[in-house]
């Protein structure tokens, strides 16, 4: 280094500067590497540290690789022999190819190496084991591939600036990219990340919304303890409605939200997490890290025998979509419930002809190919936040996982047609923060009408309405006659409290809405706080006209009657907003209009129903001014605060 800063102090031309340097910054980092591991292992209580020192006392101090990578070797050794490998010599990456290589070994194991391989990465990078991943990026064996391509792009999240020193990783991946079926891989994952976000909303709804609406409609079924599966299945047809009659809203609510669900899990959503993730801090199982990443088997010498040959057990964990530490999870409660063991020979032929129509279906690659992915990401996911040391493991879902973000995805990636459909997808999923992000990194001649409204409606659903109003304007632009993209205006516009700009839009939509009732009430409302109240009334009463019995109409009527002292027009309206559902709100402004008409009596007892539970002296603070400017003194507010609040 000093020799090279000399030649840069002369003035001398050095065509390999930038790479010589490069080359000091990547052996500085392997030598801070170096010195990380050896803390970490002075810290006893690292799950790193114990792990490790099992593996020298059950082999030696210095073992190597390929003492331990034999046939004759627990696969658990295995795993963690590469997992809690440092940084590996030409050998050691030699050892492990011919390994992965040999068609001998076995496919899990295989799989399960490329676990630790990625795990090793992401907490000390190497070279030599992104390179293993490469190798395997395009693998014949969808399964090895996911675990590979997993692998490189959670080593891009947190390895980032390591792996921008090597430039022959930017070559490889250049050349990758020209191989169609690469980028529509990554373009898989790139979904499946995605929705990797939504799995703590989805757990949400799910235990909020979706199971106290099912236990609702099972309790209301009543059923028998007694029934049997024909008396059963005759019960349930009873309960058949007629399609042609309208829903009731409990039941159209559950059936949206089935539906809703039902195509999150068709994408590939993860819907299960929250029902097994007490299980996996249950189970003992889990708490060996190599088992949270083993495709799931039969023979793991640790699922209990009972669920091995449960046709019962093997015909649901086909069925239902489980990750493969799910699957497992599910095998080890089986095997404690014990009327799943004693199935009937009717319904055991039952379930062995389910299992052989199973395997008899065959499943495109691009498919199969993407539950592989759906199920390790979700299994890395598991692990990363459920395993009781997850903590001491680099976690890349904390971290930014648009992948175009990271070099060279960036410039690899960097087709429209791609962003598009990542960014339609994210939009789908209701992650507007990130579709937007996406949305913004195409040109502008690039976005269509359609494109516009999503971008602009990415950012009113998080209450950026100067922003949201941009796009709009753009898709207006692009599509004059869109009356949906008017409302969007009209809508931001008057959140942003813009009401000359909002009651223009709105004028625009009656134009095409004529007999709209619900446009002519917001054009009544921006009509008022523009303190226009005599144009408001013509709406107000256009409004209440189309709309008898939309009470919203009533309600703006009767407000605006006050504002304007028309106190008796004020009161006939309050008098039929009362009558139908008054909320707090309509009482306080009926109890305004009482006052207002001398009927003190009337007002208190409006008033009365309009307190708030919490600082209920505090009721007239809002409407003070309103009530100043129609001829009351500060005494009175005080007076009939304490008359409505005495005797309570």
């Amino acid at each position: 280094l000093p020799i090279l800063l000399s030649y840069m102090a002369k003035g001398a031309n050095d065509p390999d500067r930038k790479k010589v340097f490069k080359g000091f910054v990547r052996r500085t980092y392997e030598l801070a590497d170096i010195l990380n591991r050896v803390g970490l292992l002075t810290n006893s209580n690292a799950i790193y540290t114990t792990s490790l020192h099992t593996l020298q006392n059950m082999y030696s101090n210095d073992f190597r690789l390929a003492d331990i990578l034999t046939p004759d070797k627990p696969t658990r050794d295995k795993f963690d022999s590469i997992w809690l490998s440092g940084a590996w010599t030409a050998d050691d990456e030699a050892t492990i190819a011919q390994y992965l290589k040999d068609e001998a070994n076995d496919e899990i194991e295989k799989c399960l190496l490329l676990s630790a391989i990625t795990l090793a990465s992401l907490q000390f990078f190497d070279i030599a084991k992104y390179r293993v991943l490469l190798d395997y990026a395009m693998s014949s064996n969808i399964k090895i591939r996911a675990r590979a391509l997993t692998g490189i792009i959670f080593n891009h999240v947190l390895q980032q600036e390591r792996i921008q020193l090597y430039p022959e990783i930017k070559a490889r991946l250049t050349l990758l990219s020209d191989l169609p079926v690469f980028v529509k891989d990554i373009e898989l994952l790139q979904m499946q990340l995605f929705l990797s976000l939504e799995t703590k909303r989805i757990e949400h709804d799910l235990q909020n919304e979706i199971m106290p609406q099912v236990i609702k409609r099972i309790e209301n079924l009543r059923l028998d303890r007694s029934l049997g599966l024909n008396e059963l299945q005759e019960k349930l047809s009873e309960n058949d409605l007629n399609p042609e009659w309208n829903k009731g809203e409990e039941a159209a609510k559950l059936d949206a939200y089935m539906q809703k669900f039902a195509e999150l899990q068709q994408r590939g959503a993860d819907m299960y997490m929250g029902s097994f993730k007490v299980m996996k801090q249950r189970f003992p199982f889990f708490n060996t890290v190599s088992n949270w990443f083993w495709p799931f088997t039969m023979n793991h010498p640790e699922v209990p025998q009972s669920s091995r040959n449960n046709k019962l057990i093997k015909a649901l964990i086909n069925r239902v979509g489980l990750c493969d530490s799910d699957k497992y999870s599910f095998c080890f409660v089986a095997a404690q419930v014990p009327s799943v063991n004693k199935l009937t020979q009717s319904q055991n032929d039952m379930l062995s002809h389910m299992n052989d129509m199973q395997q008899e279906l065959e499943m495109d690659t691009e498919q199969a190919f993407k539950n592989e992915l759906r199920s390790y990401v979700q299994d890395f996911y598991r692990f990363s936040l459920l395993y009781s040391r997850h903590d001491q493991f680099a976690n890349p879902f904390q971290h930014n996982l648009l992948i175009v973000d990271y070099a060279p995805f960036d410039k690899i990636l960097d087709d429209t047609d791609f962003l598009l459909r990542m960014a339609d997808f994210a939009f789908n999923d209701k992650s507007y923060t990130l579709a937007a992000n996406i949305y913004n990194r195409l040109p502008e001649d690039a976005l269509s009408a359609k494109a516009q409204q999503k971008n602009g409606y990415c950012y009113e659903a998080v209450h950026d309405f100067s922003h949201a109003i941009s796009h709009y304007e753009r898709a207006h632009l692009l599509n004059p006659q869109s009356a949906w993209t008017l409302r969007r205006l009209a809508i931001c516009h008057r959140a942003n409290e813009h009401y000359d700009e909002a009651l223009c839009y709105y004028n625009k939509i009656a134009e095409i809405e004529q007999e709209n009732a619900q446009i002519a009430l917001r054009q009544a409302e921006c009509l008022i706080h523009l303190k226009r109240y005599d144009e408001a009334f013509k709406f107000l009463f256009k409004a209440n006209y189309l709309s008898p019995t939309m009470h919203a109409s009533e309600r703006a009527l009767a407000w605006c009657s006050l504002l304007t002292k028309k106190y008796e027009q004020a009161e006939k309206f309050y008098l039929k907003v009362l009558a139908d559902a008054p909320t707090t709100t309509d009482y306080l402004n009926a109890g305004h209009s009482a006052w207002l008409l001398g009927n003190i009596s009337c007002a208190i007892e409006r008033y009365r129903k309009a307190l708030p539970a919490e600082k209920p002296e505090t009721f007239l603070t809002d409407d003070r001014e309103l009530l100043i400017n129609a001829g009351f003194t500060p005494d009175d507010l005080a007076m009939m605060t304490d008359a409505v609040l005495s005797h309570l």
